[in-house]
């Protein structure tokens, strides 16, 4: 058997390797430099590997490192590596600045991920800094990753004003626990105090919906007029509860209004007619979710002395079958608001065997105008249709008095007619089409506006559609949500033309990381390699 021939390490060997190594470090330190943007522990441990490398070459091969520095195909190498580093810092340098920017460019034909003037202009109005804070756990990493490109949009049109934050939920229970997280993908947005944590004052939930702009662009609109509009529930009449957690309660949209960043509250008309007082000036909004009896002349005067000075009123006028119900159809209130705005309800039912669900009563909007922001959202051919049960008959008047405009909002099919037998209804729940009924469409909403005094009325011939049981039911939490905004004035404020499209994944999904990682391969790796392997053929072309 033949012995191992022996290692011998000459001056010569140990100069070369450690030319190798010297040039591989400071190469590659200085990439990490570049990339970094600054001195790491990694870097600087790398940069001195590199530069005693370099300093054992020129000690144990002082002839070959001499050759290097001073020789003609050196000073052509050195050139060549030189300017290849030049390169590479270019590329890198530009890229990350590019990356710290965030700089943003839409090149979709629809202009999907780029904010309407309408957001623009609302954003200039925020001065305080606002947290978005989203709730992605592991699977939905991905739907993160596309809101988020979509929520650093409002970070860059504000300088930072607006931050996003993202919590893993299985991870941080407790928070989930404490924004009360209901799904994954949940977004809340809220102001944040001096110190920087989340002002829980101010916090809402984002509602999530195919129109993604204009449902974060609403949410911040309501948190800049957090605190300045309330909305009172009437409770005199016999109305439905508005803390009530059953299914006929109104809990549901009653923390939907505080969610929103308006705050609730509750008055009597009675009283404050037996009392000679007005309704409180801080009221954007009066509901009157189903009252039962009719309104004595001292209330009507109240609400009169109200919608003068600007007011807004929800009136929700059920189908009624008890003694003197409210808004029957000689009654004083509903005189006095088709007297001086040019609506009122009719003592009939809606029957509609074309456009309901489960019985001709439970009708479903068959037409919807869309002309004011009521109803801009309200498609029955796109599940946002609206249903009503027991549904009252409304009558608008198309040349109102003096300066009012009003209209309609949702309209029954032709097939449906009004059935104005209501004691037969009442009693046996029975109905069937005669010569005393009305003939169809008939309008179930509408909508009254004084354009002198900034009065304003929106009549709903129905309450069910409000109740815990049925207001997550297609578009009625729209038409709520909607009108409600429309009273107040919330609505003339972000004002959105159509936006036809819905919010969809990429065709090519790259998240930061996965960009971050091809860029270090296209614009660090690869080049390095490259760069490297000249560096060693050059140099033992050189000594050969």
């Amino acid at each position: 058997m033949r012995k191992n021939d022996a290692i011998t390490l000459t001056r010569q060997a140990i100069g070369q390797w450690a030319s190798y190594l010297g040039g591989i470090g400071l190469v590659m330190g200085i990439i990490g430099f570049i990339w970094q943007g600054g001195f790491t522990p990694l870097i600087v441990a790398i940069l001195s590997v590199g530069a005693g490398g370099i300093l054992l070459w020129a000690l144990f091969a002082p002839r070959d490192f001499a050759n290097f520095v001073t020789g003609r195909q050196a000073r052509a190498g050195t050139l060549s590596v030189f300017s290849s580093l030049l390169m590479i810092g270019i590329a890198v340098l530009i890229y990350t600045l590019l990356q710290r920017s965030v700089i943003t460019l839409d090149m979709t034909q629809a202009s999907r991920f780029t904010l309407s003037p309408t957001t623009e202009s609302l954003l200039q109005r925020v001065t305080r800094p606002i947290r978005i804070t989203g709730f992605y756990s592991p699977s939905a990493l991905q739907l993160r990753s596309v809101d988020d490109e979509f929520f650093r949009l409002y970070t860059v049109a504000t300088n930072g004003l607006i931050e996003r934050v993202y919590i893993d939920p299985d991870e941080q229970p407790a928070m989930a626990q404490l924004y009360q997280v209901s799904y994954d993908g949940a977004v809340y947005i809220s102001f944040l105090t001096e110190t920087g944590e989340v002002d829980f004052t101010t916090l809402a939930r984002v509602p999530s919906s195919d129109n993604q702009e204009r449902d974060m662009t609403q949410a911040i609109a309501r948190l800049l007029i957090s605190g300045t509009l309330k909305v009172y529930f009437e409770t005199s009449h016999g109305e439905l509860d508005a803390l009530d957690t059953s299914q006929q309660g109104l809990s549901g949209i009653h923390n939907g209004i505080q969610e929103s960043g308006l705050i609730t509250g509750s008055l009597s008309l009675m009283e404050l007619a037996a009392t000679g007082q007005a309704v409180p000036g801080d009221a954007s909004a009066i509901i009157l979710a189903r009252p039962i009896t009719q309104f004595s002349a001292e209330e009507v005067a109240v609400l009169d002395a109200y919608l003068q000075r600007g007011g807004g009123v929800f009136i929700m006028a059920d189908v009624l079958f008890n003694e003197n119900p409210f808004l029957s159809q000689n009654s004083l209130f509903n005189q006095y608001i088709w007297d001086n705005y040019g609506i009122r309800a009719v003592d009939a039912a809606v029957v509609d065997a074309t456009a309901s669900e489960r019985t001709p009563l439970d009708v479903i909007s068959a037409v919807v105008f869309g002309a004011t922001d009521i109803g801009a959202r309200l498609d029955p051919a796109n599940n946002t249709a609206t249903l009503f049960s027991i549904a009252r008959v409304l009558q608008v008047n198309d040349t109102p008095p003096g300066n009012v405009a009003n209209g309609r909002v949702i309209l029954s099919s032709e097939q449906s007619y009004g059935e104005t037998n209501l004691r037969l209804l009442g009693e046996t729940n029975t109905y069937s089409p005669d010569d005393e009924d009305l003939p169809g469409p008939l309008t179930t909403v509408a909508w009254a506006w004084d354009q002198t005094s900034n009065g304003r009325i929106l009549l709903v011939g129905d309450s069910d559609f409000v109740t815990n049981g049925l207001i997550l039911t297609g578009g009625n939490s729209i038409l709520f949500t909607d009108g409600l905004s429309w009273l107040t004035g919330l609505g003339e404020q972000i004002q959105f033309g159509v936006q036809a499209y819905s919010v969809g994944l990429p065709l090519v999904f790259l998240d930061t990381q996965t960009l971050d990682i091809v860029a270090f391969v296209t614009v660090i790796l690869m080049p390095g390699l490259v760069l490297v392997a000249g560096f060693v053929v050059w140099l033992r072309r050189v000594r050969a």
